[in-house]
């Protein structure tokens, strides 16, 4: 018990550095999987193929930045503007009705919201990464462990007894397994959503639609809350033209979200970690509520992490229940 409160101090005083850590295992393990894979299909070694995967990410990266960069630069802070006018314009019209009132009352100014999302956004990135420097450790950190991931894994694992050691590597394995898993599910189903948004978006006329696009891809990776969040600003867009095109979008984000939920994530799910709705809400909520932000972003593969942890160490460990049949 005193080692289990002390692990939990240290994690509550080093929080952001143990979320920096599990992003850094996270983005080591999407890249050992997209090399492994590769490596195995082509026969090149592993080491070979992971240089390859990196250097073709950060060209991808490059690439994107560099051709549609500008574009999307340009696009994002005439969203910014034209979310302005449409706060505005929506409290001078609707400011009066009692719904208006209701809503729009609790709505800061958009020069109040502005100037506390940039101080937040400052606060947050002070204390989650302490700067660029934390950024590039980050990206340095998760390269390494992608490299030698063997002398990591067999480090960790020799912190237990022996007879506790195949139990415990058998465990480290499921959890790179499952999050390597969970995130190849992810990336698929925020492709799908900015391409179905995208098109969407361009069809109906809607202003910037490749910011929004982009942006309802990137929060996809937040299950539930991101598709919320990513429909109100183009909701917000949509309503500077008419009422009904933001209905329009509105029905636009649902089907896109259906498409994503009922027909990509079951034939992905086939051969990737699927987490229980609920549990993978309540772990976003509770790290959300602990440790901010960048708690709802990691609380899904933190709930998988948890959830195989759980399954292999104590149902089928201490329990001595079939650790497989629940899966």
């Amino acid at each position: 018990m005193a080692v289990i409160a002390a692990i939990v101090l240290a994690v509550w005083l080093l929080s952001d550095i143990v979320l920096v850590v599990f992003m850094a295992v996270l983005i080591a393990v999407m890249l050992r999987g997209a090399a492994d894979w590769a490596g195995d299909h082509t026969g090149i070694s592993q080491r070979t193929m992971l240089a390859l995967v990196t250097v073709s990410v950060i060209a991808l990266l490059a690439g994107f930045f560099y051709y549609v960069g500008p574009r999307l630069a340009v696009q994002s802070q005439a969203l910014w503007i034209r979310l302005h006018d449409t706060i505005d314009q929506l409290r001078h019209t609707y400011g009066e009705t009692p719904w208006g009132k209701a809503v729009l009352s609790d709505i800061a100014p958009p020069q109040a919201v502005q100037t506390h999302i940039v101080s937040y956004a400052g606060t947050v990135a002070s204390a989650t990464f302490g700067g660029a420097l934390t950024g590039f450790i980050l990206i340095i950190t998760a390269l390494y462990f992608a490299i030698s991931p063997e002398l990591y894994v067999g480090g960790l694992v020799r912190l237990f007894a022996h007879r506790h050691r195949p139990l415990a590597r058998a465990t480290v394995d499921e959890i790179g397994r499952t999050l390597r898993l969970w995130s190849l599910g992810q990336l698929i189903d925020m492709a799908v959503v900015a391409v179905l948004i995208g098109i969407g978006l361009t069809v109906l006329g809607i202003p910037l639609a490749l910011a929004l696009a982009v942006l309802a891809g990137l929060f996809t990776f937040v299950p539930y809350f991101g598709a919320i969040a990513a429909a109100v600003p183009a909701v917000l867009v949509a309503f500077t033209i008419s009422w009904q095109k933001a209905l329009w979008v509105i029905a636009i984000f649902a089907v896109a979200h259906t498409v994503e939920g009922y027909v990509v994530a079951p034939i992905v799910q086939r051969n990737t970690a699927h987490l229980p709705p609920a549990l993978t809400i309540l772990s976003m909520t509770i790290l959300g509520t602990i440790f901010g932000p960048l708690g709802i972003v990691l609380g899904a593969p933190v709930c998988a992490a948890l959830l195989v942890l759980v399954r292999k160490a104590y149902v089928g460990a201490v329990l001595g229940d079939d650790a497989t049949a629940e899966q």
